[in-house]
């Protein structure tokens, strides 16, 4: 039998990722927190052709996430501050789908005492993104540091999400 699937990762942890498989992580792990907040949508509504309504109704290319997040604001039982933190990875995902990075070198130089270069070396090598916030200002962050974000994030969100009743 010839299997032509797409096969997951074996990968035990993100630090073993490269950019393209981060910039994949980060969109699948969305993904999995849209398809949960299409199941708390279509719970609420219960709609009589529940099929239809999530796959079609639901559906991402007719309301997007920021839509369902407006749906979700107006559903009382739902957190507020969950839909903050969902707002949140959704634009660090966008930053990883759409964005570039730029590696960025950190040198060292050491001077003698007449102030006269002897000495130079790469003391850090980072990778980050120039990224606009609500405000409309660049601000320059390490993918390292959205990773993190993204990561714990994604957890907190997932928890209460996997056990919104």
């Amino acid at each position: 039998m010839e299997d032509t699937s797409l096969k997951s990762t074996h990968k035990s942890s993100i630090s073993e990722f490269n950019e393209e498989e981060i910039r994949g992580w980060t969109i699948d792990r969305l993904y999995q927190v849209e398809t949960k907040i299409d199941l708390i949508i279509s719970s609420y509504f219960n709609p009589e052709k529940k099929y239809e309504f999530e796959n079609i109704v639901l559906n991402s290319s007719i309301i997007s996430i920021g839509g369902k997040l407006k749906i979700l604001r107006n559903i009382k039982a739902f957190d507020k501050k969950i839909i903050d933190k969902i707002q949140k990875i959704s634009s660090i995902r966008n930053a990883f789908a759409h964005l570039p990075t730029r590696d960025c070198i950190e040198i060292s130089v050491t001077k003698d005492e007449k102030g006269n270069f002897t000495n130079s070396n790469i003391s850090k090598i980072t990778s980050q993104m120039v990224l606009m916030n609500s405000s409309g200002e660049l601000k320059t962050k390490t993918t390292n540091d959205l990773i993190d974000e993204f990561y714990n994030l994604n957890k907190e969100i997932s928890d209460y999400l996997n056990n919104y009743r």
